[in-house]
């Protein structure tokens, strides 16, 4: 893996629905059931992404579902959610420099931008963040919860833990999944993965990333 920020090529493909498989993928967008400013009641990806998404989908176990807890991001939201964690930070460590509390926030949602070498991730439509249910719809253990700010959510947190034997499971499940049709894994949450964006790029070590920042044709509108 290296640092240097890849070249964008725009590979101009565009967003699509990614909740036109329910048998396979449920789609609840947390921020728009939270009300949070900026989201969606859809969930967007790009066509690549959401193809290689199905094939994942196609080798769970009979009858479990991916479900899809954040898609593509609007500027406007990934501003609120940054704002939202570093005030959490703040209140949590009251002591902390303003450069610290950005620096932690970093580490969970990525400050907001949409110039080609620092756009977020989920503005592109290249990242998902998605979790497991089970054949009778129930959400499988996954040892922290969706942007829980602690290294509870870091992918090998419970690595080497005995009580942690199913959750070690059911993430390696969906990393095994969804690295096996080319999707990365953002260490520091289990359930954030990319494909085509600068971050993919830099963790898989392409020499270019396809997807730069998109807006969907809203129906709604």
């Amino acid at each position: 893996m290296t640092n240097k920020i890849p070249p964008l090529i725009e590979s101009g493909e565009p967003l699509v629905s990614a909740s036109l498989y329910p048998e396979r993928i449920l789609s609840r967008p947390q921020y728009f059931i939270q009300g949070l400013k900026g989201s969606v009641p859809e969930s967007f990806l790009r066509l690549g992404v959401y193809e290689r998404l199905v094939k994942a989908a196609d080798r769970l176990p009979k009858g479990w579902k991916f479900v899809l807890l954040d898609c593509w991001r609007s500027p406007e939201l990934q501003g609120e959610l940054f704002r939202t964690i570093s005030g959490e930070i703040s209140r949590e460590h009251p002591d902390l420099s303003p450069e610290e509390v950005e620096r932690r926030a970093r580490i969970f949602v990525a400050y907001p931008s949409v110039e080609p070498d620092r756009v977020s991730g989920h503005c592109t439509g290249g990242s998902v963040d998605l979790t497991l249910a089970d054949d009778k719809g129930r959400a499988l253990p996954m040892g922290s919860g969706f942007d829980e700010t602690s290294e509870r959510s870091y992918t090998d947190h419970y690595d080497g833990l005995p009580e942690g034997e199913e959750i070690r499971h059911n993430r390696g499940l969906l990393v095994d999944l969804m690295e096996n049709e080319g999707f990365s894994n953002y260490p520091k949450e289990w359930w954030h993965f990319d494909y085509g964006n600068r971050n993919w790029a830099i963790r898989t070590g392409v020499d270019h990333c396809i997807y730069g920042f998109i807006r969907p044709e809203m129906r709604w509108r």
